[in-house]
């Protein structure tokens, strides 16, 4: 049996009407450079920034905050 891949944002981009979903968001800390590639990579955009809001083991860190609209939502 042969697995066949599936582009992740094509799959969001047709169930979202059905769930009434014109929105995605995503909140990534800022030092997690290998996901912030990835949602680049599938079409998201930075949408925003808050500066040291979580101390992680000690060290404070940015979340970033980014997005993408789905369909025809404008």
């Amino acid at each position: 049996m042969r697995v066949t891949e599936v582009e992740p944002t094509a799959t969001v981009d047709a169930h979202a009407p059905t769930l009434e979903v014109d929105t995605l968001l995503g909140f990534i800390f800022g030092h997690n450079e290998p996901s912030l590639a990835l949602f680049q990579r599938f079409g998201f955009l930075r949408w925003g920034e808050l500066p040291k809001v979580a101390a992680l083991d000690g060290v404070e860190r940015d979340l970033i905050i980014v997005g993408r609209r789905i369909g025809n939502a404008e």
